[in-house]
């Protein structure tokens, strides 16, 4: 398998845990049947008492303190344990998280741990309350030979590990409580005991025992609360002391399949039945299996959808004259199938739907590919039914008796070169799409490099001025396969900028890009913001303008007035704080977080802002990686400080320069250059010429410029090989703009000549430039 290769990275959405709905609703639909009566009776009985189950996660959620340290008072003395308990995070600087909306500092929602601490002004109360939980009657006893552990010699670190867990459990518990079913505590409890210290397996259970007696003892006259209660509990101590289990390692033939693990936690989560043949089954029994063996090769139950019984097979699989293997094999290979998913297909194709059909999987390399090409292209459609079904891996997976299935997510480890085929393959409408796509993505491996975003072409935004609009995620340049390592660096052009002083590249102009840089300089020598020396700006150009290109710059458009930060407006204007801080305060403000931050993916607000801060796209994952690793740890707030603060923003822009577009994509160019000779056409600074009107005017444009240098070394200005813009006068406006405009040149026929003699003249005009381009190196 390739370390390197990926079949693009469309959204997956993975069952974390069920619900009992979901549970219900999931069973339903792998057997492509209605709900039954007792099905649609749990449902009414789960809804009927869901604000029971609310009520219940409430009163928990308001007492945890109290049952967290009696959890804690029974297994640990010498201390106080719950001063070891953390208050939550701060969610304001998780990445994604939206802030709710601003209030007053006396109605703001505050989020405090109220920790549980020893009071001394009552002695006899609290002995008292002891007293009364020792010699409870229902509470659980201590296994033998237990004994309390010590806090001191537990150590801090420790301690405040153990804590941390015993609340992660109580917040579980709520969770299932809520959910109505207990495969979220399956999920996070099995496995741990690999995790935490063998020593305190034991504790751990006395406090999770401690935890249900304490949260029981609130509905003491509730049965059924009771009962919800006492079921969550029950099965986090036993997913708690199950054996850390193994991951599953996919086996196979071919060097693509091996070594891929799966942790036993997806496996959990993505649990299905599969149908398994016996002959001892009831007659509904082999009916459920016969639909499962119609669903899995012919994608829907065909006795319902067309009416269409293939009653002879149907008789000897019940009778046990055709094992599952045969049963599968002799579907793939009726009228019907062949109907469906042959002649109305290229092979290419047949050979992708098969793979679902009677594999459960994708193709997974072109090397596979070919092999089953071979097979079909010689013996048909049943020997590649042949050839599928009696492979190794087909035997290792399903055997005789069962029924294949689609092997996605939770079932198996899947490979990455394959990804999103094999995800567009499992879905209910994959027979629509007749051009091949796992053989397309495999012909993109051996293309060159795209010039794309490391993690998928959707996540580059149009390089435009207003906003942050990317390409939609179902659009072709989602699933393009991008071959990027680590040191793989995307191609970036350069925008030329010019600050007045000194002239672009005459061909290297990228159209539509802002050739504007704008500063804000001091026109005298004092202090800038002292009040001895107030900084006076006396020129005729208005720090606004600074003011308005930061805002269009740093939010890709002009703001609402009730929008602006009228307060780091005036401290600019006062000199109290610099360019570079007016831009950070902006890309701090809630505005820009609520547009850039709070409703985009990480990967896309990461390379948003890191356009409008920088004003160049990232580079590639080594880049990625680090700005990914400082969101996760340290938020959205450091994000922005990390790029305003980097030694690549201060020396581009400095102090007082408003960030700019320094580079853009080869994609943004092709998107302003509409016609290809546009690009060579931008000598001309005045109105755009197309076709052969473009010729003339550059060879106006170049022989102006030389008559003009001409005039300048004749007057013994300068040397054609010296530095003559040394001696341009520094400009001292507060704000640097555009140098004057060029004059424009248009194709128009010289005086004197005829139209005909115009057109010859042409043609060897553009003649003498072809041949001047051939000559020039490549």
């Amino acid at each position: 398998m390739s370390a390197h290769a990926n079949g693009g990275s469309p959204m997956a959405y993975p069952q974390r845990y069920h619900t009992l709905p979901t549970a219900v609703l999931s069973q339903a639909e792998q057997q492509d049947r209605c709900l039954k009566t007792s099905e649609l009776q749990t449902l009414s009985n789960f809804f009927q008492e869901g604000a029971k189950r609310l009520e219940i996660a409430a009163t928990l959620t308001q007492h945890a303190n109290e049952i967290i340290s009696a959890a804690a008072n029974r297994i640990f003395y010498g201390g106080a344990s719950m001063a070891y308990l953390e208050p939550p995070p701060n969610r304001e600087n998780l990445p994604g998280y939206t802030l709710p909306p601003r209030l007053a500092p006396s109605r703001r929602p505050k989020e405090r741990l109220n920790l549980q601490m020893s009071s001394y002004g009552n002695p006899l109360r609290g002995l008292l309350e002891w007293m009364q939980t020792q010699f409870s009657q229902d509470r659980d006893p201590l296994p033998d030979g237990f004994r309390p552990i010590n806090v001191r010699r537990y150590g801090s670190v420790r301690m405040r590990r153990s804590m941390r867990d015993i609340s992660w459990f109580l917040r579980y518990v709520t969770y299932a409580i809520v959910a109505g079913d207990s495969s979220i505590l399956r999920v996070n409890a099995q496995g741990l005991r690999g995790v935490i210290p063998e020593d305190v397996t034991e504790a751990t259970v006395v406090a999770i025992r401690e935890m249900r007696w304490r949260s029981l003892s609130y509905f003491k006259s509730d049965p059924e609360a009771v009962a919800i209660i006492q079921q969550p509990f029950d099965d986090l101590i036993a997913a708690y002391l199950v054996e850390k289990p193994t991951p599953r390692l996919r086996q196979g033939i071919s060097i693509h399949q091996q070594g891929l693990e799966l942790p036993e936690s997806y496996t959990l989560t993505a649990s299905r039945h599969r149908f398994v043949m016996k002959p001892q089954l009831a007659e509904t029994e082999k009916q459920a299996v016969i639909q499962a063996a119609y669903r899995q090769v012919f994608e829907r139950d065909i006795p319902r959808e067309y009416g269409v019984r293939l009653a002879e097979l149907e008789s000897r699989f019940r009778s046990g004259e055709y094992s599952t293997k045969e049963f599968v094999r002799q579907l793939g290979k009726s009228r019907l199938y062949r109907d469906l998913f042959y002649e109305p297909y290229t092979l290419t194709r047949v050979i992708e739907l098969a793979m679902r059909h009677f594999l459960g999987r994708g193709l997974e390399s072109l090397s596979e590919f070919q092999d089953y090409f071979d097979v079909i292209s010689e013996g048909g459609l049943p020997a590649l039914i042949d050839a599928l079904v009696d492979s190794v891996e087909y035997s290792d997976c399903f055997g005789e008796e069962t029924v294949p299935y689609l092997r996605g997510l939770g079932q198996e480890a899947q490979t990455c070169q394959n990804w999103s085929p094999q995800f567009r393959l499992f879905k209910f409408s994959a027979p629509v799409h007749k051009a091949p796509q796992f053989v397309t993505c495999f012909g993109d491996y051996r293309k060159p490099l795209p010039n794309q975003h490391v993690y998928g072409a959707s996540n580059d935004p149009l390089e435009i001025q207003f906003g942050a609009i990317f390409p939609p995620k179902d659009g072709p340049t989602e699933d393009h396969p991008a071959l990027c390592g680590r040191d793989y660096r995307r191609i970036l052009i350069h925008c030329s900028a010019t600050n007045g002083e000194t002239d672009g590249a005459p061909w290297g102009r990228v159209p539509g890009s802002e050739q504007l840089v704008i500063r804000m300089t001091s026109t005298t020598s004092w202090h800038a913001g002292s009040a001895a020396h107030p900084n006076v700006n006396l020129d005729r150009h208005s720090p606004d303008a600074v003011i308005q290109a930061a805002y269009r710059q740093v939010f890709g458009r002009d703001l609402l007035s009730g929008q602006h930060l009228t307060s780091a407006e005036s401290h600019l204007k006062s000199g109290e704080i610099t360019v570079r801080e007016f831009v950070r305060q902006l890309a701090k403000s809630r505005v820009f977080r609520s547009l850039y931050w709070d409703n985009l993916y990480i990967t896309k607000a990461i390379e948003y802002i890191h356009r409008r801060l920088l004003g160049r796209p990232t580079y590639g994952r080594e880049e990625m990686g680090r700005y990914y690793d400082l969101c996760a740890k340290r938020g959205f707030y450091d994000l922005i400080d990390a790029l305003i603060d980097s030694d690549e923003y201060l020396q581009a822009f400095g102090e007082d320069t408003v960030p700019y577009e320094r580079y853009i994509t080869p994609r943004a160019l092709s998107l302003r250059a509409h016609h290809p000779l546009e690009r060579m056409a931008s000598l001309a600074q005045g109105e755009r010429v197309y076709e052969r009107g473009w010729i003339q005017s550059a060879l106006q444009r170049m022989h102006h410029y030389g008559m003009a240098q001409g005039a300048i070394y004749s007057a013994g200005g300068h040397e054609p090989n010296g530095d003559h813009r040394s001696t341009r006068p520094e400009p001292s406006h507060a704000v640097e703009s555009h140098p004057e405009p060029a004059p424009q040149y248009r194709a128009e026929p010289p005086t004197g000549l005829s139209p005909a003699d115009h057109a010859g003249s042409q043609e060897h005009q553009e003649t003498q430039i072809l041949e001047t381009e051939a000559s020039l190196p490549s």
